[in-house]
């Protein structure tokens, strides 16, 4: 098993409206650890999880990659101001008059607010995979709502290797070890920010090793 830090830097603003207020819809100030191994099975094409059509997600998929990521925690990082989205009124660039008459009979409105993370914001994370897996890196994948940030990977060296995120739904219900885990680290406080995120702070890299070794040996 191998455990690669990666260092990742946002190279346009990302957006994924983690949780509503009355100033509009706000993007987590994590990048999850489901949404990275999607992105970036989708550049390398190890599997195909998009022939069959499901009703919901069936994130037990995942454990057929030969890697995953932790969750990545921001090391720099700052919001965006708050940006007004409207689609209804403008086609290709340029104001479609058709489209803004059209949207006044319209009972759903399609204007909201958003605040995302800024472009060049650094997050960490680690990646768990095995001996044989080879990524070649730096890369890019594709993250956020409608996966428009472009979002950098390197490799890098970590020194902060006591305070690993890692999210116990992906635990529970994606590798079946969160028993496991609550048996080897006798001291957990979990977060919750979305239903399929539990945040788990505080996990060493050695406490990660013992944790996935049999799973990624």
């Amino acid at each position: 098993m191998k455990i690669i830090p990666i260092k990742i830097t946002l190279l346009s603003h990302f957006f994924n409206y983690c949780r509503l207020t009355n100033a509009g819809a706000i993007t987590s100030d994590f990048i999850g650890d489901i949404a990275l191994t999607y992105a970036l099975n989708r550049v390398l094409k190890i599997e195909n999880f998009y022939l069959e059509f499901h009703q919901q997600p069936e994130y037990h998929e995942l454990r057929k990659l030969p890697y995953f990521f932790t969750v990545a925690k921001p090391l720099v990082y700052e919001f965006t101001p708050v940006y007004i989205r409207n689609t209804l009124f403008n086609v290709d660039g340029y104001p479609d008059l058709n489209a803004i008459d059209q949207s006044g009979r319209t009972p759903f409105k399609n204007f909201f607010k958003v605040q995302g993370i800024r472009a060049e914001s650094i997050f960490l994370s680690y990646l768990l995979c095995r001996e044989d897996f080879r990524v070649h890196l730096p890369m890019t994948i594709r993250l956020g709502t409608g996966r428009e940030s472009l979002t950098l990977l390197e490799e890098t060296e970590s020194d902060d290797t006591d305070d690993v995120w890692l999210n116990v739904y992906s635990l529970k219900y994606i590798f079946g070890n969160f028993e496991k885990a609550v048996q080897l680290i006798p001291f957990y406080q979990f977060e919750f920010r979305l239903q399929n995120y539990l945040l788990w702070k505080g996990v060493s890299v050695v406490q990660l090793e013992s944790l996935f070794k049999d799973i990624y040996e």
